[in-house]
């Protein structure tokens, strides 16, 4: 008999007590069972991340550029994806919110504030504003929340160009790069995002996958009617703004380090275009569609580099494909695989596995 069925055995048979003990038993049960498959998450993990590590040492710099663009990439998508496809708000002011973070830290360090300490600075500053936006938008919906928050995003934009002394205009400002002791080159910049992105993806889980993930789940599903239940629909999609906000200054920042040179330029539309492909292209709503997505982005931007005008009418075309093969997304793939009739197939090809105990009352009641 297992634990969770003696708890079950010793529980009162009816009433409250024995629900409770039957959930508390239950979640008992799942805790066990989830061990194995989280000890196992996490052994890949480390070796990831000692994989990551590794790439300096043995990879060119154009490899680690790429590397790095993708993690950054991947990390703003994960701001993005929590207001898309957690809270389900199409807001689309992110891209200012990341030059937020790229020319905030970019002016702190020439002011003389060591660049770690301007990461989580322009990410408390953007929070704000992005909760500033977020309050007058949250209360439209669908496509006037989009244009609503892209005329924003825009106008925030257009102010750093006419901030000319502080921001060099449209014409751009240098960037004072920051390299680790005894480390320099782009060894350094791609260590200092490896740790923002492993801390930035280790946090959000933990968030998404509590609580916190499954009231914004419920919000951006019932809407309104969550209020029922207590919960303020308001505080949680503006505190999902302010998130979004906060993670897209920290990949601002790290962008700034990375590109050396930064203007206004570079995060109009042809910036937000790529971060909604990297959104729905690896899987809205999906804890791990930010990587996905902004690795499939980066190398395919990167394959058909030598395309010239053609570039952008192949990146469409592969774009279209996927998404009509895979509406959920990239991530989605082994799930369409699973369900589809190869996969069914296998399935039903796989040989039943015995329940424990039930062999020998078989043969009892054959005899």
């Amino acid at each position: 008999m297992s634990d969770s069925t003696e708890v079950l055995a010793s529980a009162p048979t009816t009433g409250p007590a024995a629900v409770a003990a039957g959930i508390r038993a239950n979640a008992g049960a799942a805790d066990d069972g989830g061990r194995g498959p989280g000890l196992r998450k996490g052994i890949v993990a480390i070796v990831a991340l000692v994989v990551l590590f590794a790439v300096p040492f043995v990879a060119n710099s154009y490899l680690v550029f790429v590397l790095s663009l993708t993690l950054v990439y991947a990390i703003s998508t994960v701001g993005f994806n929590l207001l898309i496809g957690w809270s389900g708000q199409i807001g689309l002011a992110h891209a200012a919110l990341f030059a937020i973070g790229a020319y905030g830290s970019a002016v702190t360090v020439e002011h003389g504030i060591p660049f770690l300490v301007t990461i989580p600075l322009a990410g408390v500053a953007a929070a704000l504003l992005a909760v500033i936006i977020g309050f007058p938008a949250v209360r439209l919906k669908g496509f006037f929340l989009a244009i609503a928050t892209l005329a924003l995003g825009m106008a925030i934009v257009e102010l750093l160009v006419f901030a000319r002394p502080i921001t060099g205009g449209g014409a751009g400002m240098n960037v004072d790069v920051w390299t680790l002791p005894s480390i320099t080159g782009s060894a350094s910049t791609y260590f200092v995002i490896l740790v923002v992105a492993a801390l930035t993806f280790f946090l959000t889980r933990r968030a998404l996958l509590g609580r916190f993930g499954r009231t914004l789940q419920a919000v951006r599903d019932l809407g309104p009617l969550t209020g029922s239940l207590g919960v303020s629909v308001l505080r949680y999609r503006l505190v999902a703004f302010g998130l979004s906000g906060f993670i897209a200054a920290v990949a601002g920042t790290l962008y700034s380090q990375l590109q050396t040179f930064i203007f206004p330029a570079m995060f109009h539309m042809n910036l937000l275009v790529p971060m909604l492909v990297m959104v729905f292209v690896g899987g809205a709503g999906s804890l791990w569609g930010p990587l996905v997505g902004a690795a499939f982005a980066v190398v395919i931007i990167e394959f058909f580099q030598d395309l010239g005008d053609q570039q952008a009418i192949a990146y469409g075309v592969v774009l279209m494909v996927v998404i009509a093969l895979l509406p959920g997304g990239l991530t989605s793939l082994f799930r369409t695989v699973r369900d589809s009739r190869f996969g069914t197939a296998l399935q039903r090809r796989k040989p039943a596995t015995p329940v424990p105990g039930t062999q020998g009352t078989a043969a009892k009641e054959d005899a």
